[in-house]
Order: structure tokens, then sequence, then C-alpha cells
């Protein structure tokens, strides 16, 4: 059960009904998807055993949607991806319109799952980012239609 972070794997010894029918392939790319969403909403700073964990403080971003707030935040994107989810290998990011809500941000996260066993292939794997008005970071995984 390598393929979930240490915290999920002690809920799994209380509950194991949380994995049961899930395939490693899917407990490993929803574990990804959750701690993405709970790196990506912890502000930088409040982590006191890493200053560095987490992404700048976005709150205020709703009358800021210039092209320079969303490289930034693209490039903090890809600067936490790459130091603090080491199970999605060769992150990229790029900017989506977004149809739905006029003051919300989205990205596209792009790049491959580690292999969960030696021999395997990375799978690619595709996240769409929102960020709203607020600052609130919602991660999904990216279903074709």
């Amino acid at each position: 059960m390598r393929e979930i972070r240490l915290l999920e794997r002690l809920s799994v010894l209380e509950n194991p009904s949380l994995v049961v029918g899930r395939s490693p392939d899917r407990l490993l790319r929803d574990s990804i998807v959750l701690h993405l969403s709970e790196l990506l909403n912890t502000r930088e700073g409040a982590v006191p055993i890493d200053p560095n964990y987490g992404m700048p403080d976005m709150s205020n971003i709703a009358g800021s949607f210039a092209l320079g707030t969303t490289e930034s935040l693209s490039e903090a994107l890809i600067r936490q991806v790459a130091r603090y989810e080491k199970r999605l290998m060769n992150p990229r990011v790029t900017v989506e319109q977004e149809s739905k809500e006029v003051i919300t941000l989205r990205f596209e996260l792009m790049g491959e799952v580690a292999p969960i066993q030696e021999g395997e292939r990375p799978q690619p794997f595709a996240m769409i980012i929102r960020i709203n008005a607020n600052g609130q970071v919602f991660v999904e995984p990216k279903t074709d239609r």
C-alpha cells in the first residue's frame, strides 16, 4: 500500500472499507489529488517545520487576473508540486479559460504518475485546478468528456 501517504494508511487501518474495491492505480491517483488539494490550500509559512510548504496568499486575487498574476501562480504551482508531490513526475501547468465563473482561475496540471511496481512505465495524469476569488483551491482529476 505504498501508493498512499502515511496518514492515509493509518486511516485505512481504522477503517479498511476506505480502500475496498479501489485498484492500486486509483488509490494512487486519489491520494495525489487529495495531497495536492491540501498542499495548495495551505498558506506559505503556515507550517512551522517547513516555511516553504504551501502557496502564497491568494485571498485577494479577484481583481488581479492580469497576465503576471497567472504566470506567477503557475510558477508557484509547479514549484510546490515538484518539491512536495514526488509521485507526479514532470509537472506542467497551462492556464485555461473558466467558462462557469468570471472570478475563477483555472489551470490544467499535467504530469506522469510514478509507476507503482518496478518495470512499469509512468502513466500520464492530468488534473484541473480552480482558484476562486477567495483564494480557495479546488483540485479534481481531469476526465475526458
